[in-house]
């Protein structure tokens, strides 16, 4: 009887350094030592994964389009929604003035930084913000930096 339950602790030990050893190396695939599950988690977990993260996007930005359509409102609606407060979408609105938006399109701004440090210093004169713009801020790891891309120029009346 003693021999059988040291057995089962040993066994215990043996999956839990094989649990920490997964957790170490991939925390997202624990291997469990039966092949057919290992096989499951392992190769088809992540790929299913991944599957339902990009078919999830689509429908995201299928409704930014929509909400563009609706003018400024729809994409005030569409930014107080649960799925565009992703981080990975970056989607968000920034009023401006007529002094930074000739700026913009000159091209004399290259970063949203830039675009936020001049709508400040502008915001000094009595300029009134009668434009707003809808972007995206995305990090791009291959380049490891945020991408800024200005989607839409709203005319606020």
């Amino acid at each position: 009887m003693v021999i059988n339950i040291s057995r089962h602790l040993v066994s215990i030990f043996g999956f839990l350094d094989v649990l920490k050893f997964a957790m170490d190396e991939h925390p997202e695939t624990i291997m469990i030592g039966f092949a057919p599950a290992d096989f499951l988690t392992a190769v088809v977990a992540p790929a299913l994964i991944e599957s339902i993260k990009e078919s999830w996007d689509t429908p995201v930005f299928d409704l930014a389009e929509k909400a563009k359509d609706k003018g400024l409102k729809g994409v005030n609606e569409f930014l107080l929604t649960s799925g565009t407060s992703e981080k990975k979408y970056g989607f968000n609105v920034l009023d401006i003035d007529q002094i930074v938006l000739n700026k913009l399109l000159k091209g004399e701004i290259n970063t949203l930084k830039e675009l936020r440090d001049l709508k400040f210093t502008e915001r000094q004169s009595d300029s009134s913000p009668i434009y707003t713009i809808f972007f995206t801020e995305i990090y791009n790891e291959e380049v490891e930096k945020y991408i800024t891309t200005i989607d839409c120029i709203f005319i606020n009346s």
